[in-house]
């Protein structure tokens, strides 16, 4: 398992952040989220070899939000 970090834009309340928390949850191989609307943040813990970058920040897309940026740690 990885974590992948983004900065997310759109997201404002507390429902945004269940929001894509739900979205990504239903993908095989993603083990936990952690959305936090006040930084603009999502984590995810994902195996890479079940799902790929690309999917998730797709995914987090067409919930309505913009992936601006994958944050390095």
């Amino acid at each position: 398992m990885e974590s992948r970090v983004w900065q997310v834009e759109g997201m404002s309340c507390a429902g945004c952040e269940q929001r894509v928390g739900n979205v990504l949850r239903r993908l095989e191989g993603v083990s936990g989220v952690t959305a936090d609307h006040s930084c603009g943040r999502v984590e995810v813990r994902v195996d890479p070899a079940v799902v790929d970058r690309s999917l998730l920040v797709e995914r987090i897309e067409t919930a309505g939000y913009r992936v601006a940026e994958e944050v390095t740690r």
